[in-house]
């Protein structure tokens, strides 16, 4: 017997999809996304057609990307003539209208992250609601909300902002769509899946307020000089040598005829230059087959 998928116990997306106030959040999180991409789009001074796309793909881009996913049809972007309207709109906006200021970047920031939590709300609810396992479900929710905004990046040619070095959207749209998860698993009231939203989107806001940026690769990549690496392998060698001593009654013999590290062993280099010089020195003072 095929279990039950989740939303038929409860139905969160019934709650964010059929309530009117959400809904216009919603669609107010288009517009700001289109204005968001069209002022991105004034920098790099392009013309009426480029403002138009950046800006539907900007807001739309991740829903339309998950329903596609979830094969349930039209998008909904298509579907509801708003989606595309709020879309133009708010880049058409940015077209017409320069607007500046702290003020008005700090706004268009805080509607932006209350947008990104709650298509992270909609899109995980979507996808539970259409029979997708934790996982997917998880995973489409984080589409949703930051998926336009890759897109964008990807058509002006720049790397993604949540690849690094931005806020942590990603990371808020991660624990909204996990929280909304748990209310749909743990079956609670639907109502609950607007602390999720509040609870992501107050994880980025901070985030965006702090400058909070997650680990980078070179901050966590370990490094090791010459010198270093030299030492390693002598201890290495050293310890094995003692654990075979030690297992066989017999102690390993270093042969500089058969062990290409034999010499190591026998030098006593100061430091990784004086190494360096050393074995760089023994291989041009020692042609290849093809000199010889």
């Amino acid at each position: 017997m095929t279990p039950a998928p989740y939303g038929a116990v409860v139905d969160p997306l019934e709650l964010l999809i059929t309530n009117d106030v959400l809904r216009a959040m919603d669609l107010l999180g288009v517009f700001v996304m289109g204005v968001a991409a069209g002022a991105l789009a004034s920098r790099l001074n392009f013309d009426a057609v480029g403002f138009a796309i950046i800006g539907i793909a900007a807001g739309l881009g991740g829903g339309i990307v998950r329903d596609l996913i979830l094969g349930i049809g039209v998008p909904a972007a298509f579907a509801d003539p708003w989606y595309l309207t709020c879309a133009l709109s708010g880049a058409g906006f940015s077209f017409l209208i320069s607007a500046e200021g702290a003020w008005w970047r700090h706004l268009v920031t805080v509607l932006d992250i209350a947008a990104m939590g709650l298509w992270a709300a909609t899109g995980t609810a979507k996808s539970l609601g259409a029979g997708l396992d934790v996982l997917p479900a998880i995973l489409l929710g984080v589409t949703s909300a930051v998926g336009g905004g890759v897109i964008r990046d990807v058509l002006v040619g720049r790397i993604p902002a949540v690849f690094g070095g931005g806020p942590l959207y990603a990371t808020g749209a991660l624990l909204t769509a996990m929280m909304t998860w748990l209310v749909v698993a743990l079956r609670l009231p639907s109502p609950l899946v607007l602390v999720a939203v509040a609870v992501g989107s107050l994880l980025a806001g901070i985030a965006a307020w702090r400058r909070w940026t997650l680990p980078a690769h070179s901050e966590w990549q370990v490094t090791m000089s010459s010198a270093q690496l030299k030492r390693l392998v002598r201890r290495t060698r050293k310890d094995e040598r003692e654990r075979v001593a030690l297992e066989t009654g017999a102690i390993p013999v270093v042969d500089d005829t058969t062990d290409d590290l034999a010499a190591d062993a026998a030098a006593d280099d100061v430091d990784a230059a004086h190494y360096e010089d050393r074995i760089f020195h023994e291989h041009e003072e020692d042609p290849g087959p093809q000199e010889r």
